[in-house]
């Protein structure tokens, strides 16, 4: 998983910052206090595992302002998205996860989830967050506290050692059975058990006048039970008495009752639904016989509805008839429009002849009365003057279109070229193309010019930019001042020395070399300081020059950029707006140069196209003359053109026609007639045969009459046959109600039958003295039961059946007095015994006050039971502490934790081969450290500093190992290296840049200034946070890539985080330990060389030990080792300072081969 932007919409301090494109590798974050760099780690934390109480309270609402959260882009196993979270006003709410992939698409957090790895807040925290808080907490410890501390970081942060699993083995065999001097379980608990014998032998010699006592106490204890059961046997003999003579008045109620049973013993018994099942078959009887009633009413009805129709007989046997003339309705219809149309186009016709034979007569120049008939013949004649007329016409239409046409061509070409001239005119531009083309010339003059005393200028800021880094390069900074002061007064010192005293100075260096080093030292750094001042200064002074040179284009730019605005007359900026305007009007007027010649060839037609009009008016006037005279001729009027008199030759022809028409249709009209009387005939005599006839109506509107009064009767007809067909229908019913009628009276006869009774009055009285019948049996049940609940538990009714027969129920009185007398007689006995008895118990209770036997051999008891335990106990862990010393041996004498050789590779690489490895003795909860001499160190010998160094050599690891699990999450580092001198701060930073570029992502977080600059000499990728304040911030140099943060102006506090308190050694677990026996699993795992052998594979059991223990594995021909590790559960097994034991425990089993 790798971070690669990170942007705060709102989030304590900051707002809307953006960090984009992230390093993979390490990125230094760069800030004073308070500049927010708690805050955004935080947010790093926020974004990863949602905002908990803590953050919500310490930087929630954001106080800048934005949405609380943010957004996050993530690679992860090559798989880009971006996660968002933003964080709602509900307390109990973590952030809202959006993940956005790169396609586009949008899901749950379920891709953040898997990028985490299944590693929760803690564990991060735990393994990938290394902060100041605990390196500061780790100087605070004392060395065995430090040693401890840093040991458990090598079996990680949730583990029990294998060495506090021995040592409480130990200790607790240690409390069961101890040495001779010492105090233990076992010890004590035989001791106790001899005293406890002893002291029951000289208990039991007092028991025996006790137990003499206890025989006359056992023989009194038998005579009072047997008083106790005479008295008890006289009471119980005395209630029942009392009883009985309770029960006198209801034994007597009851034997009434049964007096009056005996009245209805002989009854035929009936349903119990019986009355109401009567009443169900009346009901449906009455029900049925009023249907029938209704029906036979409906049908009588139906009758009367038949006969009330009056059905047209006549008229219906000339149905057919009717039908064939109801379908000749549109014909008839059809015949009356023809012959309305046909007399009405007749009369046109007539009155169109004679007013079309009037208006011909009257066009022709002789008396309209005795007009000739113009003739075909007359036409022809005249056809070729009309012919020679009409071309004449239309060769004059021709070359007036012509004309029309070549004008409108003239006209379009010179609006264009008009159009052009006046768009140049508006912004002032010339309008002849050569001027034009002179004014783009200078436009573009101008603003070449204006680009020269851009580049001019743009050169001689760069010039004077340059000077300024070479004046400040005269002079060296203080820091190589001081050094290479020191070395030149080094080098002096050297040689003077060697001058004053050349026998002596220098004397194992080799004397007169060293004096020639010290001066070849002074003269080099004399001779660098001079040439470095020597060639700034000739850079300067080329500088300078160059400044002169474009000071002098400036110059000359800016004015022959004046000469060319004076000549143009524009201002400043306009130069570039009026060369496009005087390049377009260019280009139109160079797109005129083909219309204006286009122009003049269209006037030339235009003129062309006048003369043929000319010569077409002077054929068309000749044409006119000798047509005239033709019309003369033959006695028409000159006015009559050729058109004219072919209309009215046309029209002669067309009158001929029409008279031919008016005879033909004055033929069909009279056929016309003739049918329709045919079929007005046969309407009226079907209306007559049926006294149909209406009076003053067209044939139509009677046959209409005649079709409407058929629909009736058939419609008459319809119904009465749907009346027949449900008086049928009714009758059917009626039939059916009939015969329910017979059966339902047919099943109550039967009732009757069954009962044994002649009618319904006879049955009705057996069921009432059955219901009273029923009374007395319930009144008898009542009065039972009362006896019942008097008697109680003193026996049953048989027993008191006697004491109430008729011989005794009047003695009952006399009985219970004879039972009082007797109970009292065996109570006064009874209080005698109970005396003698209670004085030999107070002689017995005098012997048996000391009654410390019992106690003591149920105290032996437990004894020897808590003895058999505790043999047990010592037992287990005997075997299992043997165990593990097995393991510890060959563990110490073969093998390495993995965690502690991946933490020797850094130790040695942070210190630069001063310690080369770190390892551990099993039984000790310590580390060592071997140097470079192989010589053991243990952690509390160490500084302070190589303390961080081993520490963080160990973070490391432990993230590395990880890694190989495949867990890959970016390690966060805040301010790690603050406690380190130079050289191990920067021996730390290459380290960690080695480390990140192996595949590990880091962000290192730092508010010193010289750790800043250490990581960006070694070319990390270093960002500096905007600054919260008005202090200006040096702008850092592009690596990569370019993040642009914008300043926010904020007040935060650096988070404090308190590291949790080292946990206690946990006390001795009082526990039953079983047999251990493990059992493995072998899983190969491909990895790097350890000790060049191939790295074991590891097969990590978990096992519950609550029941038989599984058979032991058999041996395979190699070697193995075991390690075992109990197993720290919270809450309910967490029993420091308890004295409860454990029923099983969770052990794992790590088998290496």
């Amino acid at each position: 998983m790798r971070i690669t932007d990170l942007h705060v919409d709102g989030f304590g301090v900051w707002h809307d910052l953006r960090l984009k494109k992230l390093s993979p590798e390490i990125t230094v974050f760069y800030g004073p206090n308070e500049a927010g760099k708690t805050t955004l780690m935080q947010f790093m934390r926020t974004m990863l595992y949602g905002v908990d109480e803590e953050r919500r309270e310490r930087y929630l609402p954001p106080r800048e302002g934005g949405k609380p959260g943010g957004r996050m882009g993530v690679d992860s196993d090559g798989q880009r998205f971006e996660a968002t979270r933003y964080i709602e006003r509900d307390k109990g709410d973590r952030g809202r996860v959006a993940v956005y992939r790169a396609d586009g698409e949008t899901e749950g957090d379920r891709l953040l989830r898997e990028a985490l790895e299944g590693v929760d807040e803690a564990t991060y925290n735990n393994v990938f967050s290394v902060g100041l808080d605990e390196i500061q907490t780790l100087g605070t410890l004392s060395g065995a506290e430090v040693s401890k501390a840093i040991y458990r970081l090598t079996s990680g942060l949730d583990r029990v050692s294998l060495y506090d699993v021995i040592i409480g083995l130990r200790e607790s065999r240690q409390e069961l059975l101890g040495g001779v001097d010492e105090t233990s379980v076992l010890a004590g608990l035989l001791n106790r058990r001899s005293e406890l014998m002893t002291e029951i032998i000289d208990l039991s010699a007092q028991g025996r006048r006790w137990s003499k006592i206890a025989v006359e106490i056992d023989e009194i204890d038998a005579q009072v039970l047997d008083a106790r059961a005479r008295l008890k046997e006289a009471e119980r003999a005395a209630r029942r008495l009392e009883v009985a003579i309770g029960l006198k008045p209801l034994w007597s109620d009851r034997a009434k009752i049964d007096d009056n049973l005996l009245i209805y013993k002989d009854l035929r018994a009936l349903p119990d639904s019986a009355i109401d099942h009567l009443d169900q078959l009346n009901r449906e009887i009455e029900e049925h016989t009023r249907q029938r009633d209704i029906l036979r009413g409906q049908r009588r009805q139906i009758r009367e509805e038949i006969n009330d129709l009056g059905i047209n007989g006549v008229l219906m046997r000339s149905c057919c008839r009717l039908d064939a003339l109801g379908e000749q309705v549109e014909w008839i219809e059809a015949l009356e429009r023809e012959a309305e149309e046909g007399d009405t186009e007749l009369n046109g016709l007539t009155a169109r002849i004679e007013s079309e034979t009037k208006r011909l007569a009257s066009m022709w120049s002789h008396d309209p009365e005795h007009a000739p008939e113009l003739t075909r013949e007359m036409v022809n004649e005249l056809e070729p003057q009309g012919k020679a007329l009409a071309a004449a016409e239309r060769n004059l239409r021709t070359a007036r279109e012509n004309l029309e046409a070549k004008q409108s061509s003239e006209r379009r070409y010179q609006a264009k070229i008009e159009t052009a001239m006046a768009a140049g005119g508006k912004m002032g531009l010339p309008s002849d193309i050569n001027e034009a083309g002179e004014l783009v010339a200078r436009l573009r003059r101008r603003q070449q010019a204006e680009n020269k005393l851009e580049l001019a200028e743009r050169h001689s800021r760069e010039v004077e930019e340059q000077s300024y880094e070479w004046e400040d390069r005269q002079v060296i900074p203080l820091e190589g001042f001081f050094l290479m002061g020191g070395v030149f007064m080094i080098g002096v010192l050297m040689a003077g020395w060697w001058l004053l005293h050349p026998t002596t100075a220098f004397e194992d260096l080799g004397g007169g070399w060293m004096a020639a080093l010290g001066a070849a030292l002074a003269v080099g750094v004399w001779l660098y300081k001079y040439y470095r001042e020597d060639s700034a200064s000739e850079q300067l002074e080329n500088c300078q020059r160059q400044m002169e040179v474009a000071a002098k284009q400036i110059k000359e730019a800016e004015r022959d950029l004046q000469a060319l605005g004076a000549e143009l007359n524009i201002t400043d900026g306009s130069a570039s707006l009026q060369l496009q305007h005087a390049e377009r009007h260019l280009a139109e007027l160079e797109q005129t140069l083909p219309i204006e010649t286009q122009r003049r060839q269209a006037t030339e037609e235009v003129a062309a196209a006048e003369a043929e009009l000319e010569s077409a008016k002077l054929r068309m006037a000749d044409a006119k003359k000798k047509w005239s005279q033709a019309l003369g001729a033959l006695g028409l009027p000159d006015t009559l053109t050729s058109e004219d008199l072919l209309a009215m030759a046309g029209q002669y022809e067309q009158l001929g026609e029409w008279q031919l028409k008016a005879d033909n249709r004055q033929e069909w009209v009279e056929r016309r007639e003739r049918e329709y009387n045919k079929v007005t005939a046969r309407i009226m005599a079907i209306a007559e045969e049926g006294d149909l006839v209406v009076e003053d109506a067209s044939p139509l509107e009677q046959l209409e009459a005649l079709l409407s009064e058929r629909r009736l009767q058939q419609t008459r007809i319809d119904q009465r046959k749907k009346l027949i067909d449900r008086g049928r229908s009714l009758k059917d019913k009626m039939a059916t109600h009939a015969k329910d009628i017979e059966t339902l009276e047919s099943r109550r006869e039967a009732l009757f039958r069954s009962a044994g009774c002649v009618d319904e009055d006879a049955y009705r009285q057996l069921a009432a003295d059955l219901a009273k019948r029923a009374e007395l049996y319930t009144k008898r049940e009542r009065v039972t039961r009362e006896i019942a609940a008097a008697i109680g538990r003193l026996g049953t009714e048989e027993d008191f059946a006697e004491l109430l027969s008729a011989d005794k129920i009047g003695r009952l009185d006399g009985l219970w007095t004879e039972r009082a007398a007797e109970k009292e007689e065996i109570d006064n006995l009874l209080r005698d015994l109970l005396a003698s008895r209670g004085a030999l118990c107070e002689k017995q209770t005098s012997l048996a006050e000391d009654a410390s036997i019992a106690e003591k051999q149920l105290e032996l008891g437990e004894v020897e039971a808590q003895l058999a335990e505790a043999k047990e106990r010592w037992r287990e862990r005997a075997v299992i502490g043997q165990m593990l010393e097995l393991i510890r041996s060959d563990y110490e004498a073969n093998r390495q934790p993995e965690t502690l050789v991946e933490a020797s590779r850094y130790m040695k690489q942070l210190t630069a081969g001063r310690y080369e490895r770190i390892w551990t003795p099993l039984a000790n909860d310590i580390l060592l450290v071997d140097d470079h001499e192989g010589r053991s160190l243990g952690v509390e010998a160490l500084s302070r500093g190589t303390r961080e160094q081993l520490f963080m050599s160990i973070r490391l690891a432990l993230v590395a190992m990880y890694a190989r699990r495949g867990i890959l999450l970016p390690m966060v580092l805040d301010d790690v290296l603050v406690n380190f001198d130079a050289g191990r701060a920067k021996t730390a930073a290459k380290v960690l840049i080695d480390f990140a570029s192996a595949g590990h992502q880091l962000f290192v977080f730092t508010c010193h200034e010289h750790v800043w600059e250490m990581f960006k000499d070694l070319h990390a990728d270093v960002r500096r946070l905007p600054s919260r304040y008005d202090d200006v911030v040096e702008e850092e140099p592009e690596i990569e890539a370019v993040v642009v943060e914008e300043p926010v102006e904020e007040v935060v506090e650096e988070a404090i985080v308190e590291l949790p308190a080292p946990e206690p050694t946990p006390e001795p677990v009082e526990a039953t330990y079983l047999e251990l026996q493990p059992r493995e699993e072998t899983e190969v795992v491909t990895e790097a060389v350890y000790e060049q052998l191939a790295r074991p594979t590891e097969a990590i059991v978990e096992t519950t030990i609550t029941g038989p223990v599984p058979p032991t594995p058999r041996r395979e021909d190699f070697e193995e080792e075991v390690e075992y590790f109990w197993d720290e559960l919270p809450d309910e097994y967490d029993l420091d300072g308890a004295s409860t034991p454990l029923p099983e425990v969770d052990v794992y089993a790590s088998v290496w081969r």
